[in-house]
């Protein structure tokens, strides 16, 4: 892992800027920054050696499928081996181990009703060494979808921000409030994809930034007709473009997962506080044991005790929090888009496409 002190305030920015948009041109953002076109390469080429990634995501929610965060519990001896084997499902985006190791979470989208079924009914319970489980639905995604943390740490002005911000996006700059949620009511029409736009998907989800010349010859199709789906499928939300880089190399050591029970007519409320936080990656209304969820992360344990105590500790809203800390990430980001009849058999057996 690199020192810290080599990820200097210019690298921030960067990382902000891509945040707000990660197919943003070099020759864009320099002059908001105020460096030349060839720093702005040069630092990008040494975050990437870092451990930047900018990929492409599929929207569950623009696109009908249900999300389900799995809070597995598994013999000591078999967590490390369940998690790899996890991370290689193509329909897992996200798999850790918390705790003292004997625990896994786990987010995977499923496209139906039977594929609900075939995880969480078959899959699951043949799946040796596992104990036993929790199955949290997301309901209502707050911030994390997609994830913006880094623009939270500030590192661009808000006038950077605003310039740097893709037309018809509406996160707002550091600092200033977010603006009004849409209505838990509201239901999105969800975007119909073809076979060229699941190829497509797949290229974006290994380089986001490749160039229209690379993604053409990657799916098979025309510059011109890479170009109208792109444009398409981030302008419906079916995409979501995210930028991963490991939070260590910016000083913040200590992630957490936080389960927390809430009065039930005050899960928007409480919501779009923690949203607003900045120690928060992640904050979503689930079914399940606890009806709110958070993934936040700290400079260390003295600042997740303080969070806990003065942020989480003054919503009284809030009747009980589980703390489990993050011990190891094994996968982030880069779920494809799900086969649409998942394959029966154990959960941790890898399979592709």
């Amino acid at each position: 892992m690199a020192d810290t002190s080599t990820v200097d305030g210019l690298d921030r920015q960067l990382l902000h800027a891509l945040q707000l948009d990660g197919r943003a041109q070099f020759r864009r953002i320099a002059p908001v920054i105020g460096v030349s076109e060839h720093t702005i390469a040069r630092r990008y080429r040494r975050l990437r050696a870092a451990g930047l990634r900018v990929v492409g995501e599929p929207d569950p929610e623009r696109l009908g499928y249900t999300r389900w965060l799995l809070r597995l519990r598994c013999a000591p001896d078999a967590a490390t081996t369940i998690a790899d084997a996890l991370a290689l499902r193509p329909n897992t985006g996200y798999v850790s181990i918390a705790s003292g190791g004997t625990e896994l979470h786990c987010a995977i989208n499923t496209t139906s009703a039977e594929e609900d079924e075939d995880v969480l009914l078959r899959a699951l319970p043949r799946t040796p060494r596992i104990v036993g489980f929790d199955a949290h639905c997301f309901l209502h995604t707050f911030c994390g979808n997609p994830p913006h943390w880094y623009t939270k740490l500030g590192a661009l002005t808000p006038e950077q921000h605003e310039v740097l911000q893709p037309p018809g996006t509406d996160e707002p700059p550091p600092a200033v409030a977010p603006s009004p949620l849409t209505a838990l009511g509201t239901v999105q029409q969800t975007v119909a994809l073809d076979d060229a736009d699941h190829g497509l998907l797949s290229a974006l989800a290994k380089d986001a930034r490749a160039t229209l010349p690379e993604l053409s010859t990657a799916t098979g199709l025309s510059a011109s007709s890479v170009h109208r789906r792109l444009d398409r499928l981030r302008e419906t939300g079916a995409i979501r473009i995210c930028v991963d880089f490991p939070p260590a190399q910016l000083g913040y050591r200590k992630r957490a997962v936080l389960w927390l029970r809430v009065a039930p007519g005050a899960l928007q409320s409480v919501g779009e506080t923690l949203a607003a936080h900045p120690q928060t990656d992640l904050v979503a209304a689930t079914s399940g044991p606890t009806n709110l969820v958070a993934t936040v992360i700290c400079h260390n344990v003295t600042e997740l005790y303080l969070y806990l105590n003065h942020h989480i500790g003054a919503l009284s809203e809030v009747q009980a929090v589980e703390t489990t800390p993050i011990i190891r990430e094994v996968k982030r980001l880069t779920p494809r888009v799900p086969t649409r009849q998942a394959p029966t058999g154990h959960l941790s057996k890898a399979r592709g496409r």
